[in-house]
Formats: structure tokens, C-alpha cells, sequence
């Protein structure tokens, strides 16, 4: 359905931000 693609999806881009944030903090910081 619709909105389990859209849960997924923003799933997906939390995921990755929570990722990326630490790595780029670690780089910059």
C-alpha cells in the first residue's frame, strides 16, 4: 500500500541521516 511505501521511505532517509551525521561530526569536528 501507499503508506507503507512512504513509512518505508522515510525509514530509509532516517536511517541514513543518523548514519551520516556522527561520520560527518567526526570528519569536521
Amino acid at each position: 500500500s501507499q503508506g507503507m511505501k512512504q513509512l518505508m521511505a522515510g525509514g530509509g532517509v532516517a536511517l541514513i541521516g543518523m548514519t551520516l551525521v556522527p561520520l560527518l561530526s567526526g570528519l569536521f569536528g
